[in-house]
């Protein structure tokens, strides 16, 4: 395949567990690290991305599917760095689309993304063919957990594990020297915890679950969990980006939910800066996050104090003399 942008894809089995929040502020702080980002509203029979975002693009996938625009003309700058295609709200023909439409879409999709770094989609929820499809697509597939529900976590990951080996299986047999893929290993976003060992231990719960239950059946097919990271639960946080209709970390740029995503942005553009729970380089790199984080908030206190008490430049003549 020709090269083209990463492509991350957010999904869950439930709604409610904060996925289009995460999908806007992850989008949005990619692009703050100078990526390229385009995110796609692909609920698509009930886009939310717009409405949060207070931005209504002139165009969305309504007019793609119904052929009246090629799906580059649906791509808008938001204020927030990132690129937008937006969905439609109660599109009932949208919402079930037939094979060709799919396939259509898809290879659209696939050519627009060779002019992005990343392209994130965020998914309706459920474990319909449709959206499951849409997140095997993806390079990562992330699953957005909440450590009060892992069962419904558990339930993505199996939907997508057992699409993945009745695709692999079907590709094998007929198309001839195929590689099969073998792993599954979607990402695992934990969200709404209270703190870093909250996550930890749902994501370790959710591991040993996946690992004792899932390729248990001797087919050659295994499922492999890792961990994205985690995002801290503050009602007040998410309350503000919804009334100001921008991304959480933009609300509220020096709060623990915009340092989460922080980090996770990090780690997508930069996987080699963190992977798993190694003790060592996740101290250091929360350290240099922590770094970052202390400069910004020193840059930003000056700031508001200049703005305050301007300072007024004194000139002196060369020969006046000072006091002691």
């Amino acid at each position: 395949m020709e090269p083209r942008g990463e492509i991350l894809a957010l999904t869950s089995s439930k709604g409610g567990v904060g996925k289009t929040h995460l999908a806007v502020s992850l989008s949005a702080a990619m692009a703050k690290r100078h990526a390229r980002v385009l995110l796609i509203d692909t609920d698509l029979g009930n886009g939310i991305i717009s409405d949060r975002l207070g931005f209504y693009p002139r165009y969305n996938l309504a007019d793609f599917f119904s052929r009246e625009k090629p799906l580059e003309d649906l791509i808008e700058q938001t204020p927030y760095g990132f690129f937008l295609v937006g969905g439609d709200r109660g599109n009932f023909l949208m919402a079930n689309l037939n094979y060709l439409q799919k396939m259509r879409f898809l290879k659209n999709f696939i050519r627009i993304s060779k002019g992005f770094d990343f392209v994130v989609l965020d998914l309706a929820s459920g474990i319909s063919r449709q959206m499951v499809d849409f997140a095997l697509l993806a390079d990562r597939t992330v699953v957005v957990a909440c450590s009060n529900d892992l069962v419904s976590a558990y339930g993505s990951v199996r939907a997508c594990f057992s699409r993945f080996k009745q695709l692999e299986s079907r590709l094998s047999k007929r198309i001839k020297g195929y590689r099969t893929r073998r792993f599954f290993r979607p990402l695992i976003l934990v969200n709404q915890v209270s703190d870093f060992h909250e996550g930890k231990a749902a994501f370790e719960a959710l591991e040993t679950a996946v690992e004792s239950r899932l390729g248990r059946d001797g087919s050659p097919f295994r499922v492999r969990i890792d961990y994205l990271g985690t995002v801290f639960h503050d009602p007040g946080v998410f309350k503000k980006s919804e009334e100001r209709r921008c991304p959480v970390s933009t609300a509220s740029i020096y709060s623990k939910v915009a340092f989460c995503i922080d980090s996770m942005a990090r780690t997508i553009c930069d996987p080699g800066s963190f992977q798993g729970f190694d003790g060592d380089k996740r101290l250091q790199y929360t350290f240099q996050i922590l770094m970052e984080q202390k400069d910004r908030v020193r840059k930003e206190l000056a700031r508001r104090v200049m703005s305050l008490y301007p300072v007024k430049a004194r000139i002196r003549h060369p020969q006046q003399s000072v006091s002691p």
